[in-house]
């Protein structure tokens, strides 16, 4: 028998940000809970609105799956005597699963090994309903949260306190024991169109009599709404509605019945940095912003209440009135930071401690702007512009702009930088160094802005990790996960072309001046820090792990040229005929591996057979190539030009013993396998491609 079930917890106001990925935990939670119980169902419908978590299971089994339980007892030799009657052992064995000792000799079974005492029983699945009290308790005990709370008496610990529960199974409603409430039938509709108790028939009509209490129950049916509702009215004054994915969700979330409506605000308003007025619509007042055909920000808003008005045009001037108000403390700070100079703000941040025992930001912005101007040479920056970037990288900090709406540094500094008649390049590159602030997000592409990235995270990697402060476990307070992520992006996308371990030596001799003399095992873990997160790196792109765990065996520190060869490993572990080569190129470490060998030189007049003297002169055929190639970083040539080497390789294999009786001999073919590997680690090790 198969009937749908409802789940339904109501809650105090759940947090915006995070509400679609609770339903989502909720809803696997349960999908997993249905499964370890051996409860079948079809599918799961997902229900999630500022006040409630819910899904229906769709033809639940009114029972879980029946199981047969295999109980093993002892060997035969145990469990009857020689004259084959039961001994003690096998009359416990009997006792205990309530078997007739007469019965107990056809119990005997052969578990691949030897017979055994063998009793196989099938057991009926509980219940569906006896079981989801248990089942909702776990789901909820399981979920990732990162903060739970309490309230009232309650032991237990949920993201809100809990307010109402409805558990129905078809039409049949179950009163079960939900984090301190009793479920029943009895729902909320919306806290102001609806706020009477509503009754749910049966699962079938819980959709149809939320609508009708004027609840969308679906997250993705709000989303559309508001998403079509902006587009929309933004058209309508011959704009376009900007509807960032994040913000979107957000205001999903924050409402139960969708009602998009447009307002404005003063014209004037639009001769500040419209960043200002963006981040004062998105960030503060939750509205979307609209653009005119052209790209350029037009003075009107979109807002979504949470109602049905009658008088739509107040709602929106209470909209208006409010986002002027703010419109216009944002102006204030704004012209009232013209007054002062990046200059002179940087003087003050020695005020602000970066880390107590590396310094305040002022010394920060020293190093950063010294190592701006070593680390030039790489990037194609001018160096005394990039030195000035350095100094003035962190001076916006103690503007009241980003005092107030701290998501515009380096955005702010830009503007300032421009007002003070600094170079245009150094007011990019201000703005750009924080690039990228997120995964998937945009890199620098300006020299100096890209040298300034660089010099800023590697002097935070190098000052935190100096201090014994490095991350441990999920706790990374510095956020050197993101930096060393984002310095790995600048550095390989940007194509820069620098050695790793000397540059956070440089950073390191930066940090001494300030009389922090960091250890060569800190250096060292900041280095083994970065590389490590490489391999994520090219996990997420998509690449074979294979192909970058064999190029970092070659110990390189040169991101850029890492970068080069794993893309090439990548590349050739597709070709057909690579497999054979790397085959071989495994057998050929394996034997290095396990045999000693005196000298690595070759002596032609050693070799016996015709076999190792043509892989002996295939070798030395395609060694210049292989060369060539690797100087000059066409890394996808130089793999290409060792095909030809597996042919005479498997050709020796078959016919040539390496391991001869005569020592010579045997050093000889030795150095000939050496001679081979060692041109195969221009590139990669090729041998750890193998599984």
């Amino acid at each position: 028998m198969y009937d749908d079930l409802l789940i339904e917890i109501g809650l105090e106001e759940l947090p915006a940000k995070n509400l679609e990925k609770l339903s989502l935990d909720f809803s696997n939670g349960v999908k997993t809970s249905l499964k370890r119980n051996r409860i079948n169902f079809s599918n799961i419908e997902v229900f999630a609105t500022p006040r409630r978590l819910a899904v229906i299971v769709k033809s639940l089994a009114s029972k879980a799956a029946d199981r047969e339980i295999i109980i093993w007892g002892p060997p035969k030799h145990i469990a009857f005597d020689n004259a084959c009657k039961p001994t003690q052992a096998a009359k416990a064995f009997a006792k205990k699963n309530d078997i007739k000792i007469s019965q107990i000799s056809e119990l005997l079974q052969n578990d691949g090994n030897q017979e055994k005492l063998c009793l196989r029983e099938l057991r009926a699945g509980a219940s569906t309903p006896d079981l989801l009290e248990d089942l909702i308790r776990q789901v909820i005990f399981e979920m990732p949260m990162e903060k739970r709370m309490r309230w009232g008496y309650q032991r237990e610990e949920f993201v809100r306190p809990v307010r109402w529960a409805v558990v129905l199974y078809g039409s049949k409603t179950l009163n079960l024991e939900i984090l301190g409430i009793i479920s029943s039938n009895t729902t909320r509709g919306h806290r102001f169109l609806a706020p009477d108790a509503i009754l749910i028939s049966t699962v079938a009509t819980y959709e149809e009599q939320l609508l009708g209490a004027f609840v969308i129950g679906r997250f993705e049916r709000r989303r559309e709404i508001i998403k079509k509702g902006a587009d929309k009215l933004a058209q309508e004054i011959g704009g376009k509605a900007v509807v960032p994915d994040q913000l979107l969700e957000e205001v999903s979330a924050l409402n139960e019945w969708p009602v998009p409506l447009i307002g404005s605000f003063d014209k004037d308003y639009l001769k500040i940095p419209h960043e200002i007025l963006i981040s004062v619509m998105h960030q503060h007042q939750k509205y979307f912003h609209v653009i005119s055909t052209d790209g350029d920000l037009m003075p009107y808003f979109i807002t979504v209440a949470n109602l049905i008005s009658e008088a739509p045009k107040q709602v929106s001037e209470g909209n208006e009135r409010v986002i002027k108000s703010r419109l216009a403390d944002a102006k204030f700070f704004y012209e009232n930071d013209l007054n002062q100079t990046l200059q002179q703000w940087r003087k003050k941040l020695s005020s602000i401690v970066f880390q107590s025992e590396v310094g305040s930001l002022l010394q920060k912005t020293e190093r950063v702007a010294s190592l701006c101007k070593e680390f030039a040479v790489y990037t194609g920056a001018n160096p005394c512009l990039a030195h000035r970037a350095g100094q003035l990288c962190k001076s916006d900090l103690m503007s009241d702009v980003v005092g107030e709406f701290d998501e515009l540094q380096g955005v702010m500094g830009y503007y300032y930088a421009l007002n003070d008649q600094e170079d245009p390049l150094v007011a990019k590159a201000i703005s750009a160094y924080y690039l990228p602030k997120f995964s998937g997000d945009k890199i620098p592409t300006c020299p100096i802005a890209i040298t300034l990235a660089i010099a800023d995270r590697l002097d935070t990697l190098v000052a935190i990790f100096g201090v014994g402060l490095q991350p441990t476990g999920s706790k990374d307070p510095f956020a050197l996960r993101r930096a060393s992520l984002g310095l790995i992006r600048i550095i390989i996308e940007g194509g820069i072309d620098m050695e790793l371990e000397k540059s956070i030596e440089v950073a390191a001799n930066k940090l001494s001046l300030h009389n922090n003399n960091i250890s060569k095992e800190s250096k060292e873990l900041v280095l083994t820090y970065i590389l490590d997160r490489l391999n994520a790196y090219y996990k997420e792109k998509g690449f074979n792990s294979k192909s970058y765990k064999s190029v970092a065996a070659l110990k390189l520190t040169n991101l850029y040229d890492i970068d080069l060869r794993t893309k090439a490993m990548e590349k050739f572990s597709l070709d057909a005929d690579s497999v054979k080569l790397i085959s071989a190129n495994k057998r050929v470490n394996n034997i290095l591996t396990k045999n000693v060998y005196n000298d690595t030189s070759i002596n032609v007049n050693y070799f016996v057979t015709d076999k190792e003297k043509l892989l002996f002169h295939t070798i030395q055929k395609v060694k210049p190539t292989v060369n060539q190639n690797v100087n000059l970083r066409c890394y996808n040539d130089a793999l290409e030009a060792l095909i030809p080497l597996h042919l005479p390789l498997n050709d020796f294999f078959e016919n040539v013993m390496v391991i001869s009786d005569d020592n010579l001999i045997r050093n000889n073919r030795l150095a000939l396998m050496n001679e081979f590997q060692e041109l195969f680690l221009k590139v990669a090790d090729l041998s750890l491609m193998t599984s």
